[in-house]
């Protein structure tokens, strides 16, 4: 994940043809609170969570990163260090809730990433969603009755097909209660994270680390599920609560200990900079993400890779490079095991402790 040569979406462009094609902005259904952007104020798309709870689109994430220290959540001010990963089940969520206007932020975006040369993940669709065409998206804002719409399409936009198999979590394999989204993308409850054994936290299903640092409860997911679901959560709640009495066992925090988590202070500014110092000074490649874990900037050795052509490139920091990760480019580059990487220090700046980016 190279420097941001090659700029992210910006929220505030011009309508794309597409987008003046599909229909104006006033036609447009309003959008569940529950899944509005915190930064561009429209429908999530491609969305990621951040390690505060607080969750906004793909590019709207990248764009608001800082190249140099920590970035910080726009809502809450919390410091992170790492770019997360599209969360699959609030992306194919989205297209269930909200299937004509979630297309059409498709439409508008992958316009965009072309006329950059950018591109964001691309994401099969999930099994159990009837795909919404185009030209259904294209007709409906131009004819907004709902008895004009394809049957599969109503269906959908009245919420209608979103069951609970599509919000349950990996451990329990119940409805998510009080859901964690760690920077892989996977979604658990957080009462099951707290149950796993000490150590660093592996996701289970992709078995990768999550980095060091806080995790909190994606709130916004929680009200949805706890509107969606009334009566399911409320028995996923009594059967938490009933854990948490039984004993010291059921009594773990919802987050790591506050040793771990960073500290802000009133101005927003983070002082949690450990992260960047094995020493007295920390090597940082600025504007230069590793494109499997995220870490963003890299902090140590950067390995770009040789064989990537894409103007973005495919980067790993030294952890992930170490354990040969063969993840898919964060921006849909195609990179192959096989391909070679070489030592990268053409954007390196060294930081010492006595001069820390505040």
């Amino acid at each position: 994940m190279a420097d941001k040569e090659t700029p992210p979406l910006d929220p505030a462009i011009s309508p794309s043809p597409a987008a003046a094609e599909m229909g104006e902005a006033d036609s447009e259904p309003s959008i569940h609170p529950s899944f509005q952007c915190c930064i561009c104020l429209d429908l999530l798309y491609k969305p990621v969570v951040l390690a505060c709870g607080h969750m906004s689109c793909f590019w709207c994430v990248h764009k608001a990163m800082h190249g140099l220290q920590a970035s910080q959540c726009p809502i809450c001010r919390n410091p992170y260090y790492h770019f997360p990963s599209i969360c699959q089940l609030l992306h194919f969520l989205l297209l269930k809730i909200e299937p004509l206007a979630y297309k059409k932020r498709e439409v508008e975006t992958l316009e965009e990433e072309k006329h950059l040369d950018c591109f964001s993940p691309q994401l099969s669709e999930h099994v159990s969603f009837e795909r919404v065409h185009l030209e259904d998206v294209k007709q409906s804002s131009r004819s907004p009755k709902s008895n004009d719409l394809p049957e599969t399409v109503f269906k959908s936009a009245t919420g209608k097909q979103v069951s609970e198999d599509d919000v349950i979590c990996p451990i329990c394999k119940k409805l998510l209660f009080q859901p964690v989204v760690l920077n892989c993308g996977h979604v658990y409850c957080d009462s099951c994270l707290s149950g796993l054994v000490d150590g660093p936290l592996k996701c289970e299903v992709c078995h990768s680390l999550h980095p060091k640092g806080f995790r909190n409860v994606c709130l916004d997911l929680d009200h949805f599920l706890e509107e969606q679901f009334p009566i399911d959560y409320m028995t996923r709640r009594d059967s938490v609560q009933l854990k948490k009495a039984q004993g010291p066992k059921g009594e773990a925090s919802s987050s790591v200990s506050q040793a771990e988590e960073p500290k802000v202070g009133k101005s927003g500014k983070s002082k949690y900079n450990e992260f960047f110092f094995d020493g007295d000074s920390a090597n940082v490649h600025v504007g230069v993400g590793c494109d499997s874990c995220g870490m963003y900037p890299i902090i140590g050795n950067r390995y770009r890779c040789k064989d990537c052509k894409e103007k973005i490139g495919y980067d790993l920091c030294e952890t992930c490079y170490s354990s040969s990760s063969e993840l898919a480019g964060r921006f849909n580059q195609q990179h192959r095991p096989d391909h070679t990487f070489e030592l990268d220090d053409s954007q390196m700046l060294e930081i010492h402790k006595s001069r820390t980016v505040r």
